[in-house]
Formats: structure tokens, C-alpha cells, sequence
């Protein structure tokens, strides 16, 4: 009796956008909780209500984007065994235990939000610690691509730095424009004297935003160097993802998310901030729009761009 071996290959990307909502989505939630504990420990709660925001937006991200990967990986009921196995050397596991950790403390955070006062130590402490469990739980969202070194387009060190950054910028951009929406249905947009409180106190975030965006690029320059200057498998892997995925990368996610964001703000503070408040306001949104969909269109190219099959004599 003869036997047969029968392989059951999966045609195309094995991970999808699923995959890259959760990077997105875990990535903004890190950016977030990052950017209230920051905001709250420099300026002692005077951010109070964007701080706000910024604490109940995280864990909603973080929640929505493990979801995703639950849903992709399958098996979600099989996540409390991750805790039953020591598996250090796996970025699945660094996220599958302090993921949920930091859903449960950024959740305890954002109650302290509530009816709060301004100045609180205690809230502050609870800042503190959970910053550092953010950064793993960000560093994870950066590793889980960098650690896979048969896709060259993942495994270069620019690649976490990128992530990371791309992680502020949407973190910030998401609570900027959630927290408008907030002000428009509470009627603050209205009052002249706090839309100009309002964006007074901007120009702080805006320098954070800008500064982020400007190394952001930085490291896409970079990320472009390390693989167009790199072995013959780094070549090909650029070349493959740029034939495949390129517009989305280059217009989507650097054009849209970075370039254009710096060009837009640029402009309305060139125009004038005292006498064109509902400019402001307006480039305010435009901008946060703009980078979320651009963040979420260089993870969606990187991730694809990434399994592109590569041509059979770049790997010899």
C-alpha cells in the first residue's frame, strides 16, 4: 500500500489586516495610557479632562486590538494557559501575560480619573507603575515582527524604534481627536474662553506630536538604509514589498500619516493662531485623522509587505 504526504498550504499572507488592527490598535492603547501618565506627572493634573480621555481611550484600544489577534490566532479560551507555561524567548508570550495585565491596571487608572481631583499623588504612583508594564506591552507590539529574522523587511533594528514612535504618534493623535469630539458634545467648543484655554494648552502637545513625527521619519529613512544597504535577501525583500505594497506604504502611511500632518499644522500656526480659532480646532482633527489612517496604512503595508514571496535566488 502506497502512502502520500499531502501539504495543506495557505495561499498568501498568513497574517492579515487582523493582525495589523491589533498592532494598530495595541500600539495607540500603549501610546495613550504613555501619553496621560506623562501629561499628568509634568504638569500635575492641569490636563485633567484630556487626561482623561486619554486614560479611558487606552484600555478600549488594548482591548479591541487583542480581540483581533484572539479572533486571527483562534482558540481565545486557550489564553489563560499562557500563564501555566514559561516561555520567555516569545514575544506571544510577553503579550498574552502583560497584555491583560495592563488592560486590568489602566483600567484601575482611568477610575481614578473619575471625580478626581486635579493634583492626586496616588494617581500619579499608579502613573508610574504602570509605565514601565506599558513599555513592555509596547515593545511586544514592535517585537512581534523584528523577532522573525526569515522576513528581512521585519528583522532590522529600526524596525521596534519605528514601531514605538508610530505607537506615541497615534496614541496622541487618537486622544486629541476623541477628546475633540468630547468638547463638541459638551458644548465647550462654543466658549470662546475655553477654546482658547484649550489651545494654549495645545502647544505643548504639539510640540510632543511634532517632535515624534520628525523622528519618525527619521527612522523610516533609517529602516529604508539598513535593507537598500543590506545583503542580497535585504534588496529583494524592499524591492518585493515596494512592487506589491508601495503606494500604501509611501502616500498611505508616510505621505499620510507623517509628512502631511507637518505640512497641514505647519500651516495653521503660520496662518495664525490667536484670530482663527476654529482653524485650529479644524487642524487639530485633520491632523489626528490624518495620522491614524496613515499609522494604520504603514502597518498594514509592513505587515503584507513583509510575506511578499521572494524571488528563489535571493535565498542561496
Amino acid at each position: 500500500m502506497e502512502s502520500s504526504v499531502i501539504y495543506n498550504i495557505q495561499e498568501g499572507p498568513y497574517w492579515d489586516w487582523k493582525v495589523a488592527v491589533d498592532l494598530f490598535l495595541g500600539g495607540a492603547g500603549v501610546g495613550a495610557l504613555l501619553f496621560a501618565v506623562l501629561l499628568d506627572q509634568a504638569f500635575k493634573g492641569r490636563y485633567r479632562r484630556i487626561c482623561q480621555t486619554a486614560a479611558w481611550l487606552s484600555p478600549t484600544l488594548v482591548i479591541a486590538g487583542l480581540l483581533f489577534l484572539l479572533f486571527k490566532l483562534g482558540r481565545p479560551m486557550h489564553l489563560p494557559l499562557t500563564y501555566l507555561h514559561f516561555a520567555p524567548t516569545s514575544p506571544l508570550w510577553w503579550g498574552g501575560i502583560f497584555q491583560p495585565l495592563l488592560i486590568l491596571g489602566s483600567l484601575w487608572y482611568a477610575l481614578k480619573w473619575v471625580s478626581a481631583e486635579s493634583d492626586d499623588p496616588g494617581r500619579r504612583r499608579l502613573g508610574w507603575a504602570l509605565a514601565p508594564l506599558a513599555l513592555i506591552v509596547g515593545g511586544y507590539h514592535g517585537l512581534l515582527l523584528s523577532v522573525i529574522t526569515a522576513r528581512p523587511l521585519w528583522s532590522t533594528g529600526p524596525t521596534v524604534v519605528t514601531a514605538i514612535l508610530g505607537f506615541m504618534a497615534t496614541g496622541i493623535a487618537a486622544v486629541m481627536l476623541i477628546h475633540l469630539l468630547r468638547m463638541g458634545l459638551a458644548g465647550r467648543l462654543r466658549n470662546k474662553e475655553h477654546l482658547s484655554t484649550f489651545l494654549d494648552d495645545m502647544r505643548c502637545v504639539r510640540n510632543v506630536l511634532v517632535a515624534t513625527l520628525v523622528l519618525q521619519i527619521f527612522t523610516f529613512f533609517l529602516w529604508w538604509l539598513s535593507l537598500n544597504f543590506g545583503t542580497l535577501e535585504d534588496k529583494h525583500a524592499l524591492a518585493a514589498a515596494n512592487a506589491a505594497y508601495g503606494p500604501l506604504f509611501w502616500i498611505g502611511g508616510i505621505g499620510v500619516g507623517a509628512i502631511l500632518p507637518l505640512g497641514v499644522g505647519g500651516l495653521a500656526v503660520w496662518i495664525g493662531e490667536a484670530s482663527h480659532r476654529r482653524l485650529q480646532v479644524s487642524a487639530i482633527a485633520l491632523t489626528s485623522g490624518m495620522i491614524l489612517v496613515g499609522g494604520f496604512f504603514f502597518r498594514l503595508a509592513v505587515v503584507l509587505g513583509g510575506q511578499v514571496r521572494l524571488p528563489v535566488t535571493s535565498l542561496f
